[in-house]
């Protein structure tokens, strides 16, 4: 059980998944920071756009995730970085500012080209963090929902 978790989001279904990780793993009473990492297109006519056409939406997913969570008195802030710079290296960054205990994240399982042109994400956290890392894969079985369960963070 960890006090502070990070939870890496960027609003999709595997984020969830890692989600119900870090609030299993979460100390009852303990703290989790809701992290997005708003990618950024560098230079030439596209300089400033988002990454991911529907980062609106994704945020709002995010949002309304964080809410839910509050509602069922979890202690949860939520942390949105816009950056050019590298997801993953920003997900370790803002674990070492905000000293938390842990860094769960999703991921999508891809491999070979595809994992390629999609960034594997949650390999390079591992890299540049200072604090474990839990990577959950999209199909790793539910278990009870944590917040429903006793003991549950609240």
């Amino acid at each position: 059980m960890y006090p502070t978790i990070l939870w890496a989001t960027d609003g999709s279904h595997e984020a969830d998944v890692a989600l119900h990780e870090a609030l299993r793993l979460l100390e009852p009473g303990g703290r989790l920071i809701a992290f997005h990492c708003d990618q950024r297109f560098t230079g030439g006519r596209i300089g400033g756009l988002p990454v991911y056409p529907d980062e609106t939406d994704r945020q709002r997913r995010i949002e309304e995730r964080v809410e839910e969570l509050r509602a069922d008195g979890v202690d949860v802030d939520l942390v949105f970085d816009s950056t050019s710079r590298d997801a993953a290296s920003e997900i370790a960054a803002a674990a070492e500012t905000a000293h938390v205990d842990a860094i769960v994240c999703g991921t999508r399982g891809l491999h070979g080209v595809v994992g390629f042109l999609n960034g594997r994400s949650a390999a390079r956290v591992l890299r540049h963090a200072s604090v474990p890392v839990i990577v959950v894969p999209a199909h790793a079985p539910l278990h009870a929902d944590p917040l429903e369960t006793e003991g549950a963070p609240v």
